[in-house]
């Protein structure tokens, strides 16, 4: 990575297979559409993301051995993604991500292969210590070994933000709360890790300040299509989402985080890195891609 400065993540990247239907979606039966396959993984999309706002941004993840993998390096080398500390676990195959979306680009159902993520170990990251100490900001997802996820946090002097990934994986999220300067989970997710059940919307708050107690000191609650709820110890309140026209939903969330992450690290406030989080998603859904080719800084100002 140069020496000029720049934002590290740490997560994972895949292969997306996308099928999105062409007419009302029946369960159980083959379904008219269009399937498309794009790299993808929500560590890899986040660097993307920053990448596409201007920030020279470094991934470190664990790449697959097959024929997924140039093609994976070859997106990332074309949209300014510097790969060069990630490395090849021989013997094991790329992450791979399947959605199926509905008429209205939502995801009904999806499956995650992210075995290789595993191989992301302490030891793993030790050997590229060096990248991640000068970083700015470091990125994380729940894809990395709750073991991995402590070890950051405990050598990682810069500021330190978190993506649960599902709610399965968010758990392991769950050890380093203490050392997050921000995390966005999303309902479920918010709920496991703060320990506030969510049922309507005077929960966000309860939720949001427990874990600001648990020393997170900024939190997103993404909440579909009613916005997010942000809190930090000075501000609180919902941003709600930005109007457009929505293709696919899939990606909106790490647009979210790149562009809020990127917001709070230039120094403005929790509020205003949700509004502008929320016009990336909104840039972002009106892309068949998980990222849009529009993500740039010219076009959240068009929403905010």
């Amino acid at each position: 990575m140069p020496g000029k400065p720049y934002i590290a993540v740490v997560g994972g990247m895949n292969m997306d297979i996308t099928g999105s239907v062409t007419s009302s979606l029946i369960p159980g039966d083959s379904n008219p559409g269009k399937v498309t396959m794009t790299p993808g993984g929500v560590g890899r999309n986040i660097a993307e993301n920053i990448a596409r706002l201007g920030y020279p941004v470094t991934l470190i993840t664990a790449l697959g051995d097959d024929a997924h993998t140039p093609e994976m390096r070859r997106h990332c080398a074309s949209c300014g993604i510097d790969l060069s500390y990630s490395g090849v676990i021989l013997g094991v195959p790329s992450g791979t991500y399947l959605c199926i979306n509905d008429l209205n680009g939502d995801c009904v159902c999806a499956v995650s292969d992210m075995d290789v993520c595993s191989h992301i170990t302490p030891e793993y990251l030790e050997m590229r210590m060096q990248v991640l100490e000068r970083a700015q900001m470091v990125i994380v997802d729940a894809n990395l070994p709750q073991d991995s996820l402590e070890y950051l946090c405990r050598r990682i002097t810069a500021p330190v933000v978190a993506d649960p990934v599902s709610s399965k994986k968010s758990l392991r999220l769950t050890s380093i709360l203490p050392s997050l300067y921000a995390i966005k989970p999303n309902r479920q997710e918010a709920a496991l890790l703060s320990g506030i059940e969510i049922r309507s919307r005077e929960d966000y708050a309860p939720a949001a300040e427990a874990l600001l107690k648990k020393g997170v000191r900024n939190v997103f609650i993404t909440l579909g299509s009613e916005g997010v709820y942000y809190a930090s110890d000075s501000m609180y309140g919902i941003q709600p989402c930005m109007p457009g026209k929505v293709i696919n939903t899939n990606g909106c969330g790490d647009a979210f985080l790149a562009a809020s992450a990127v917001a709070l690290l230039e120094g403005k406030n929790i509020a205003e890195a949700a509004r502008i989080g929320q016009a990336a998603s909104a840039v972002c859904a009106s892309s068949e891609k998980a990222v849009s080719l529009d993500m740039r800084m010219e076009s959240l100002e068009n929403y905010y």
